[in-house]
């Protein structure tokens, strides 16, 4: 083989899943085992940048942005656009078909959905979103994955803005309402519990009806990463802060069917998040909706740190 093509091989590879990372890298990194674990990641790609994500979103700190109006999403009620599922080893997989399209104040161009899936934990019990709020986490995330002007996904990663994505919190509760949107998905997570296995969809539920009532104009945005190796930071994140309602059992379907082998005796897929990378000096900015109160700054009182502190440290430790 010629070497020159290796580093083209592993940017090719890491198109083809969950954030567009390959399966085939999987025995590269993980999110459990020490030997290839998040704090091995440094090594893998652009991980180790300084425009990496997950981050928490401190609400005092982000600054307003008064022309940040609400997202535009086109044919996200169309549930024959959702096309097939995958479980990757990693996450689960939900392949889209064009069509799906994301405008919004702030963003360069009209972005297309490719693709999207999930982080969690080991049930609903455990914070298992990537980002959080105020260093609260939820029980999962959603992230919806589009390429700018439809681009390729080799190419997407070429432009510093190549990447959207929608990035919205479930959390479980005994008050939610049943969801038929959710009870339909995670019907279908038996026919993909293994590593590899992939399975068509039958148009029962759609993005639209995923999303449930979530106020498209009240998010953050800021530039960062993928979340997984190799990390490209050609990401502009859209976080929508009020999370999605759902009942316990949905959160406790992915952890407890899922697989991240090709075997039933295989460990289950759980805990397959990201934890918290530094902001730096990186700007998140607050959309027009969501009111930031006016001795907001991006410097935090002496005082006001010490509780923001203290729970970092728990979270690294809980980490």
């Amino acid at each position: 083989m010629n070497l020159a093509w290796v580093p083209h091989l592993i940017v090719l590879g890491t198109l083809l899943g969950a954030d567009y990372t390959s399966t085939d890298t999987a025995g590269s990194w993980c999110y459990k085992d020490p030997k290839c674990g998040p704090e091995t990641w440094a090594a893998l790609g652009h991980c180790n940048g300084t425009r990496q994500s997950p981050i928490n979103i401190v609400t005092p700190a982000a600054v307003h942005n008064p022309h940040l109006g609400a997202v535009s999403l086109a044919g996200y009620g169309d549930a024959k656009k959702l096309i097939s599922m995958e479980n990757t080893g990693t996450t689960v997989d939900v392949h889209l078909a064009d069509g799906l399209h994301l405008c919004a104040q702030g963003l360069p161009a009209i972005y297309t959905a490719k693709s999207f899936h999930l982080h969690w934990s080991q049930g609903s019990d455990k914070p298992g979103s990537e980002h959080f709020i105020n260093y609260k986490g939820f029980s999962m995330e959603l992230h919806i994955v589009h390429t700018k002007n439809n681009l390729n996904k080799t190419d997407a990663l070429k432009d510093p803005e190549g990447i959207a994505v929608l990035a919205f919190f479930l959390q479980a509760t005994a008050h939610a309402r049943p969801s038929h949107s959710w009870d339909s998905f995670t019907r279908h997570l038996k026919n993909v519990a293994l590593k590899g296995k992939k399975t068509n969809l039958d148009g029962s539920f759609s993005l639209r009806g995923l999303l449930s009532s979530v106020d498209l104009a009240r998010y953050y945005r800021y530039p960062g990463s993928l979340t997984t190796p190799t990390c490209d930071e050609v990401v502009v994140w859209t976080v929508f802060p009020d999370p999605i309602l759902v009942p316990l059992d949905v959160v406790a379907a992915f952890p407890s069917i899922l697989h991240s082998t090709n075997s039933d005796a295989g460990p289950r897929l759980q805990n397959n998040y990201r934890p918290l990378q530094s902001l730096g000096d990186r700007q998140v900015q607050a959309s027009a909706a969501l009111r930031v109160a006016p001795s907001s700054s991006s410097t935090l009182r002496p005082a006001a740190l010490i509780p923001l502190l203290i729970s970092t440290a728990a979270i690294t430790w809980h980490l």
